[in-house]
């Protein structure tokens, strides 16, 4: 049976990983990032105020769905907030598709 041809090493250093290179002594030790999972900072930068603007859509857009007769939860209210955020236009388009939306029918009376 004939002798394995022998391999020759890579020439291309940049086709090795990081740690391979780093372990054969052709790139410096790399830094380990700092660990994420500790405490939280101790002085966490306050939320910024919200704007007058999305406040006054927020409660249009809150207006809007009691008009249309859906009961908002809490989490709808978060909702609305985010969505009060968008560019004014946005928002008119969402108050008038809630204006469009009818109010559920109550039954009346069968005779």
């Amino acid at each position: 049976m004939p002798d394995p041809i022998p391999l020759r090493p890579r020439g291309d250093d940049t086709a090795a990983d990081m740690r391979s290179l780093e372990r054969l002594g052709r790139i410096d030790p790399q830094p380990v990032p700092a660990s994420t999972s500790g405490p939280p900072p101790l002085d966490p930068a306050p939320d910024p105020a919200p704007d007058p603007v999305d406040e006054v859509e927020a409660l249009q857009l809150s207006a809007a769905l009691t008009e249309a007769g859906i009961a908002s939860t809490p989490e709808d209210q978060a909702v609305v907030r985010q969505l009060a955020k968008l560019d004014a236009a946005t928002v008119a388009v969402v108050q008038g598709w809630l204006k469009k939306k009818s109010k559920p029918a109550t039954p009346g009376p069968s005779k």
